[in-house]
């Protein structure tokens, strides 16, 4: 199949706190093998983009401490094209960063953006999903995000609401507003409304629609960039907003689209996102890696790193993450929790564990 000019964005700089004990400040998710495959989610992002961009059209955005981390795990990767953040400031900035490498690049190109910590299972309708939604961007300039089919009521998801019956082509259809993450309750309501789709939090545009929606919508931004350029990324980003692109661009653009897709996506967000997608035995439980004595035990995620011997008996429902130095144990509808743990270890012991 034909290969379009599409530069492919991977955001690859958080430091994915709701995976520790084993996502730590300096590996975070998107450098581990959390599933067992064999590739990291960084590799895996790369090897499913090589179906749309070329080597030399992949570029990867991530913190400075992550360098040499991502040269080492996408060996293939330019070196020009590891664009380094010096500090978080969430996607808006990120992906302005990107657009603008990729203007100094080829000011006709089309630019995709993905996060670097995504699975998804069904490579083949990802690359159509994909294709399609590049042909419907020629046609008709505009910003174009990917929406998941919603299949459960989910609370950990930004929503997207779209016209119902005002399909474009190829179950593309006109974006009437993004919502934050609802309640259950809501999130019911959206998922039996049927013109709601999860967030994927990837996007589709071209480099001229979406700096010239950085200069209408984010001008401050836009001006910070504009005054520093490319050269001087540490200056600028110390004078950045810490914004998401979802409210300084998506939530203010007038043209924006969503396709709708199906892809066997999952956003691996959570211990809880990992247990839903492994392989469990008769009595529910997933377990991963180590040695594991499981005994009346029911609806559990086990991932023991280490030499260790985990026995549980008697228990049900839980997330127990055993690494060499830290032991997460907590309800698996607590899950939420980490980011809270995280904040008192970091209180009581500072960084040593983080």
């Amino acid at each position: 199949m034909e290969k379009y000019s599409v530069y492919s964005v991977i955001m690859a700089g958080g430091i994915g706190s709701r995976f520790w004990p084993l996502s730590r400040n300096n590996k975070p998710k998107q450098f581990l093998d959390i599933l067992g495959t064999g590739r990291t989610l960084l590799q895996m992002t790369w090897d499913r983009l090589l179906q749309i961009s070329d080597e030399d059209k992949i570029i990867v955005v991530t913190h400075i401490d992550y360098k040499d981390l991502v040269q080492q795990q996408l060996p293939l990767i330019k070196s020009e094209n590891i664009l380094l953040e010096p500090e978080r400031k969430n996607t808006a900035p990120c992906v302005l960063y990107a657009a603008l490498y990729i203007q100094s690049l080829d000011d006709n190109a089309l630019m995709f953006v993905a996060p670097a910590d995504h699975l998804i299972l069904q490579q083949k309708n990802f690359y159509n999903d994909v294709i399609e939604g590049v042909a419907f961007i020629k046609n008709n300039p505009c910003i174009l995000t990917l929406g998941i089919e919603v299949s459960r009521p989910d609370t950990g998801y930004g929503y997207i609401e779209y016209l119902d019956g005002m399909e474009q082509s190829n179950d593309i259809y006109s974006v009437t507003r993004f919502v934050e993450k609802p309640s259950r309750e809501v999130a019911l309501t959206y998922m039996n409304s049927g013109n709601y789709v999860w967030n994927s939090g990837m996007f589709l545009w071209t480099i001229s629609t979406i700096l010239e929606a950085y200069k209408t919508y984010a001008s401050e931004l836009f001006n910070i960039f504009h005054k520093y350029g490319l050269n001087k990324v540490l200056e600028a980003y110390k004078l950045c907003q810490n914004i998401s692109v979802d409210y300084a661009i998506l939530e203010h653009y007038p043209s924006i689209f969503v396709k709708r897709v199906d892809f066997g996506w999952s956003d691996l967000g959570t211990w809880g996102s990992v247990y839903n997608l492994i392989n469990q035995d008769e009595h529910s439980n997933a377990i991963l890696n180590g040695n594991n004595l499981i005994n009346d035990t029911t609806g559990c995620m086990v991932y023991n790193n280490t030499d260790q011997v985990i026995a549980t008996f008697g228990i049900q429902d839980l997330i127990i993450i055993n690494t060499n130095d830290a032991i997460l144990i907590l309800p698996k509808s607590e899950e939420q929790s980490v980011k809270f743990i995280l904040d008192n270890i970091r209180t009581e012991f500072g960084d040593k564990f983080i």
